[in-house]
């Protein structure tokens, strides 16, 4: 009796034992699992918030383009006015405090006075003074029939300076807007 007591006591233990074992590993699956689609929800959530990152610093840097090519087209376009009146009055040394005063705005890294023939005669930058304009910079500056803007870092601008019956020069800036976004790849 006591063998057959010992034999269905340990039936019981190992059926029993193995139902735990059984228990355990589905538990440790359904662990398995549960991190396996928390990792995979993770890295979606992750993709999509870099897209959409990426598409807010797009909407950013479109919109700062955006309102900076405003604003410097109608700065520049009164500023030439200015430009041409001191030039009518002969005073150069007006349009020099007019570049100096200016360049001093953040973001204005250099401004300068083109004659028509394409000689530098006054600049924020004293060494570019009495160059062709073209040996340093870009000559389609000096095309231009209006006002132009170029977005390419830093931003390019020119205008022509006219009297109503010729051409009197060309106003040509270079500004460098600021960030607004850190880190920025394009920055």
């Amino acid at each position: 009796m006591n063998t057959e007591q010992q034999t269905k006591h340990e039936t019981r233990t190992t059926g029993s034992s193995s139902r735990q074992l059984l228990i355990l590993y589905g538990v440790i699956a359904l662990l398995v699992l549960g991190g396996g689609y928390l990792l995979y929800k993770n890295v979606q959530t992750t993709r999509q918030f870099a897209r959409e990152r990426d598409d807010f610093r797009s909407a950013v840097q479109n919109n700062q383009v955006t309102t900076d090519r405003q604003q410097l087209l109608f700065g520049m376009k009164t500023f030439v006015w200015a430009v041409r009146n001191a030039m009518l009055q002969n005073k150069p040394g007006e349009i020099n405090e007019y570049f100096n005063t200016l360049v001093k705005d953040r973001g204005v890294q250099e401004v300068l006075l083109v004659d028509p023939e394409g000689k530098v005669t006054i600049s924020t930058n004293k060494k570019n003074q009495g160059i062709a304009f073209t040996s340093r910079f870009p000559g389609y500056l000096l095309q231009q029939q209006d006002v132009y803007f170029n977005n390419k870092k830093p931003y390019e601008l020119s205008a022509p300076v006219t009297s109503p019956d010729k051409r009197l020069g060309t106003l040509v800036m270079f500004y460098k807007p600021a960030t607004l976004l850190p880190n920025s790849p394009t920055n």
